[in-house]
């Protein structure tokens, strides 16, 4: 940190890591990436369980109940 006076008031200056706080790593965002690939992850599993789980859903009964009933001959 450096104090200068200029136009007779006092300025600081800061070097580029005094300003970041800290030194420059890399360290956020390897966490930000390794997180989001574990949310799609997660996500495309659950999504394919439930593909995998859901044999026959109410739709699926809807539909089949209105093609026979459309195949009927009307009266």
């Amino acid at each position: 940190m450096e104090k200068r006076q200029e136009d007779g008031e006092t300025v600081t200056h800061l070097s580029k890591v005094e300003a970041r706080s800290g030194s420059r790593t890399t360290v956020t965002r390897s966490i930000l990436v390794t997180s989001l690939a574990l949310v799609i992850a997660v996500l495309l599993i659950v999504v394919a369980i439930g593909y995998f789980r859901a044999d026959k859903t109410g739709a699926d009964e809807v539909n089949s109940d209105n093609r026979a009933g459309s195949a009927a001959p009307q009266n």
